[in-house]
């Protein structure tokens, strides 16, 4: 049914959101950018005890995190239905004890977003209160905390749940911080973003360059995939999500099987190190070009840690994306549970990568490591030297070529994908921080919105022509993430909760699990500040 704004407009309802599945498939498009091809480069440089035991514990905080975020968006709706209330006008003839029209809709709304406990549910309790029976009198004159249990608020056994309102982060920020945080989490952002699309941009041309060389081995047309790059994705950045939904869950399973290839393909050149199409053979047949074995790497070094960290927590940030997944599924219960269950697939699928290409390439992986299967052959054909005086491999099984091809051109399509999927979170994001007074009148003019996504689309790419180094990317713009992931979640969290229990408004949300607490909140603050200094001193000192 079709609800009232404050404004007196109409909202609808989503008719047609999003299935758990698809927003599970949403969310892993998210998280699996092109961060993890990063990783195995950390895991050698960090040990592979080390990094790994590193990646548990940031997964663990980035889930944490993402409960933090999805409780400020149910306190802010409860926060904003009660803001709303007391602006609602009453029917001026008492005697007839009849509310408002408006004042019924608005106590509908309410109450809609506390979810019944099951106690309720079984012994039968209203799932709603009855404007007809709250005393307008009474109404006008009580407290804030009796205003609230007179619209339905003040039920101790009810928990608040995401409505149909989306409130970004930047929303969030000002509503909770005030403008203040609103600027602080408007530079963190952009910062961080801009890494991502910079290293979208970077990843395309690097991986289209090397997989196919326009003008022949040796002649660099890294800048000319760049252009052919901004061709692509700066109109699709113009785009809307919900056109999305069908490539986003083809390509989640592309992504799937990727991974699968780079934990796989080292382990059988590891445990198949010989061939039967070549004959008399007593010695190790290599797999990956000439590397007949494992490099090997470090179990622990702490000496690169600050490398590591920044790249983990690039590899796992979504948080900035919470709001809009979650405003367009249909089952808002359910959304801590699908990005927990989003994280844990991530945590293990990166380690694996991590430890197997960590350890089998070792000091020779790439910062790009799905660059490393540039020579891969399995263990068939010949290797001849070429015309340039270079040895390739010729007569390679045509299932080895097309790993090769795909584990280095998926991400170069990946990112084709992705890449406007972060814009149109940047661009959004601008606005919100230019326009935070009247947001969402902006966000219906199509030339501002252009203009904006335009604005989050087209730097990074020139960015990318002038420093094509992931690692130097990815090491910097992770730790404007550590501030979005671990500084700023807990903060609304915190200032989210003080806010409602200063109005009388019962704090507790459906998204609360273990960690949610506010010593747990401002525990994490802490850590996310002290790992935020350690990391930029030491990059800064260590490079």
């Amino acid at each position: 049914m079709a609800l009232e704004t404050a404004a007196g407009e109409t909202a609808i309802p989503h008719e047609r959101g999003l299935s758990s599945f698809v927003c599970a498939c949403f969310t892993l498009n998210y998280v699996i950018g092109t961060g993890f091809l990063t990783l195995p480069w950390a895991f050698e440089r960090s040990g592979l005890v080390l990094s790994t035991l590193g990646m548990m514990f940031i997964c663990f905080i980035a889930n944490l995190a993402s409960d933090y975020v999805l409780s400020a968006m149910a306190r802010a709706e409860a926060l904003t239905v009660y803001i709303d209330s007391l602006e609602v006008k009453v029917d001026p003839d008492l005697s007839t004890g009849k509310v408002d029209t408006r004042r019924n809709q608005i106590i509908d709304e309410s109450t809609a977003l506390l979810q019944p406990s099951s106690h309720e549910r079984d012994y039968g309790f209203s799932d709603r209160v009855d404007a007809s029976e709250v005393n307008i009198t009474i109404f006008q004159s009580l407290s804030t905390h009796d205003k609230l249990s007179n619209v339905g608020f003040q039920r101790s056994n009810r928990k608040l749940l995401i409505g149909e309102r989306k409130f970004d982060l930047t929303e969030l920020c000002q509503l909770f911080f005030g403008r203040w945080g609103l600027q602080a989490y408007g530079i963190a952002v952009v910062l961080d973003i801009y890494g991502f699309l910079w290293a979208y941009s970077s990843v395309f041309a690097a991986a289209m360059a090397n997989t196919f060389p326009l003008m022949g081995p040796g002649v660099d047309c890294y800048p000319i995939y760049i252009v052919i790059f901004t061709i692509i994705v700066v109109p699709m950045s113009f785009l809307e999500l919900s056109e999305q939904a069908i490539i986003q869950v083809f390509l989640s399973g592309c992504r799937i099987a990727m991974m699968l290839l780079m934990v796989l393909t080292p382990i059988a050149a590891t445990a198949f190190g010989s061939s039967d199409n070549i004959e008399d053979s007593i010695h190790s047949v290599p797999h990956f070009g000439e590397q007949m074995e494992p490099v090997g790497a470090a179990w622990v070094n702490f000496s690169n840690i600050h490398q590591m960290i920044p790249v983990i927590v690039f590899a796992v940030l979504f948080h900035q994306a919470i709001p809009g997944l979650a405003d367009e599924m249909n089952d808002k219960s359910q959304v801590g549970t699908i990005f927990g269950y989003t994280i844990i697939l991530c945590a293990v699928c990166y380690s694996l990568i991590g430890i197997v290409v960590g350890w089998y390439f070792g000091s020779e992986t790439y910062e790009s490591s799905n660059l490393n299967w540039g020579a891969y052959h399995a263990g068939t054909g010949q290797l001849v030297e070429g015309e340039n005086g270079e040895k390739v491999w010729i007569n390679v099984v045509w299932w080895a070529r097309a790993i090769s091809i795909f584990v280095q051109g998926f991400p170069a399509i990946d990112v084709i994908s992705a890449f406007p999927l972060y814009a149109y979170v940047l661009g959004n994001s601008l606005m919100g921080i230019v326009y935070a007074d009247n947001i969402e009148e902006v966000q219906r003019d199509r030339r501002i919105t252009t203009f904006f996504r335009a604005a989050a689309a087209v730097p990074p790419i020139v960015g990318a022509l002038f420093v094509r180094n992931l690692g130097v990317i990815t090491d910097y713009s992770g730790l404007t993430g550590l501030a979005i992931a671990f500084f700023f979640p807990p903060l609304l969290y915190i200032y989210s909760e003080k806010k409602l229990m200063e109005l009388g408004i019962p704090a507790h949300t459906h998204y609360e699990r273990i960690g949610s607490s506010i010593g747990s909140a401002k525990a994490m603050v802490a850590f996310g500040i002290v790992t935020i200094l350690y990391c930029f001193i030491l990059l800064s000192t260590k490079g």
